[in-house]
């Protein structure tokens, strides 16, 4: 198994002085390989999000998702986060340089395509019946 970690400092906006940098902890394993997770647990006890990896590679070039998670580019160095939860919405912005590097080393991990020959389907279905 590989995990690939990288921190990267995100902006928490909020439209008034409290908005704040957060340092983050976004990983990806090779044997999830669908989706990234963003670790907010330094700020929140257990506030980890899991994000689909292919939302947030369109996300670096146009407007894309529903439900709780929406992604975007903001401008030429940003990409913004909408993440909606129980208490309603936080908005991110993030550098696009250091999201795309993170997720280019993704990609390198486990190519598009080739995520289903990384899923541990066993695993998953034993999971599922012991829960």
């Amino acid at each position: 198994m590989e995990r690939l970690t990288t921190r990267i400092t995100m902006r928490l906006l909020t439209g008034d002085e409290r908005s704040r940098d957060l340092d983050v902890d976004w990983s990806y394993r090779d044997t999830e390989p669908h989706a990234a997770e963003l670790d907010f647990t330094s700020y929140q006890p257990d506030a980890v999000w899991s994000l689909s990896r292919d939302l947030l590679l369109a996300g670096l070039h146009a407007p894309v998702g529903e439900g709780d998670v929406h992604v975007s580019p903001f401008d030429d160095a940003r990409v913004l986060i909408a993440l909606a939860g129980a208490e309603g919405v936080a908005l991110l912005a993030a550098p696009s340089a250091a999201v795309a590097g993170f997720l280019a080393e993704t990609v390198r991990l486990v190519p598009p395509g080739q995520e289903h020959d990384r899923i541990d389907w066993d695993r998953g279905l034993q999971d599922l019946l012991t829960a």
